[in-house]
């Protein structure tokens, strides 16, 4: 099993301090919203992290001071990519591993909270819900070359009818990127294909599917975290109450990315506001959850040998805090989503802690 317990504790925080993390080769950086700075750690061979220094990050809508510091990085390339918020302001920024050498875009107005990459790591999607209140939500179109500058904007896509968006993913080999929204608890799924058109502004209409059954409450649960497997073949939401979590598991066609159906559903007791990381290995389609309920981290994945039983309880007293909740098999495109089942693999409370932040795979 990879070691994620570890490197979690770096993610630690307390009261309403966050760190987000995007792994290198070698590093981990972490971010702090509220003093506007990043940390690189270096992860020394016994995983344990080294502090390598804090920089700032470049003062940006008259403040340092941001809500939100997403971090992203990208197999095609070594830089570290990020994006700060204000709420009402937001700027993308470049660093290079070393810490070296920065580039950031234009300040633009909106709530730019997420990041995802095209499959040929030459376009970078920059998520805005700033128009939430009209329902619509744009994702805004970076040109990443060789020479990059966060000023290439190839075009604006708007979802029309989409509110509250929270994350976004892409598939990465696909055309499809995938949205979740707080509010609405939907998943919101599109096709954006590269284009060598400078300039391209459209307005999608995307495809939506519910992340919770009709037998709970939607109105109280919210969705903030989302992530897709190595594998390709599932993609994972987490969905929220003040006392229960639903994780929801889509299956997905492991060529295009387009969704088939939901493959799985389980639920389980406790307040918090998890964070979905996929392992990042094929095998298993596992991924963790740090904080959900507050100060655990869980191991999931998703078990297609058996169909899932409404109300069968997980093999083992460790795993009892795990509930299934049936679904419907779904036929799309002459493909089948067969029902499966999500596995616990275990969970471990980090009982120092108040709150934990979003983990890392380390190999």
């Amino acid at each position: 099993m990879l070691d994620i317990f570890r490197v979690t504790l770096l993610a630690t925080c307390v009261s309403s301090l966050t760190h987000h993390f995007a792994s290198t080769k070698k590093y981990i950086f972490g971010s702090r919203p509220s003093a506007g700075t990043l940390t690189r750690y270096l992860v020394a061979p016994t995983y344990e992290l080294l502090n390598e220094g804090t920089m700032e990050i470049p003062f940006s809508c008259n403040t340092t001071n941001f809500r939100s510091l997403h971090l992203s990085s990208s197999s095609r390339n070594l830089g570290i990519w990020g994006t700060a918020s204000t709420g009402i302001c937001s700027v993308l920024f470049g660093i290079t591993s070393d810490g070296y050498t920065t580039i950031r875009s234009k300040e633009i107005v909106g709530d730019i909270h997420s990041l995802a990459w095209s499959p040929s790591g030459r376009s970078l999607h920059a998520l805005d819900s700033s128009s939430s209140a009209s329902s619509t939500t744009s994702i805004t179109n970076f040109r990443i070359t060789d020479t990059p500058n966060l000023e290439d904007v190839t075009g604006i896509d708007v979802l029309s009818n989409v509110s509250s968006a929270s994350q976004i993913v892409s598939h990465p080999t696909g055309d499809w990127v995938y949205v979740v929204t707080r509010d609405t608890n939907e998943l919101v799924t599109v096709s954006l294909q590269e284009s060598a058109q400078l300039h391209r502004n459209a307005t999608l209409t995307p495809s939506r599917h519910k992340l919770l059954p009709l037998s709970l409450d939607a109105s109280q649960f919210h969705t903030t975290s989302l992530a897709i497997t190595a594998s390709r073949t599932s993609l994972w939401a987490l969905s929220q109450s003040s006392n229960q979590a639903v994780i929801t598991a889509f299956g997905l066609n492991v060529t295009t990315g387009e969704v088939i159906g939901v493959a799985a559903r389980a639920s389980w007791k406790g307040a918090g506001e998890g964070l979905l990381t996929a392992a990042p290995f094929e095998a298993g389609d596992m991924v963790a959850i740090t904080n959900s309920p507050v100060g655990y981290v869980t191991i999931l994945g998703l078990d297609s040998s058996s169909l899932t039983v409404a109300n069968e309880p997980a093999l083992g007293s460790e795993h009892d805090f795990l509930q299934p909740i049936a679904v419907t098999a779904a036929k799309r495109s002459g493909i089948e989503a067969s029902s499966a089942k999500v596995k616990s693999y275990g969970r471990v409370i980090l009982e120092d802690f108040l709150n934990v932040g979003e983990g890392v795979w380390i190999d």
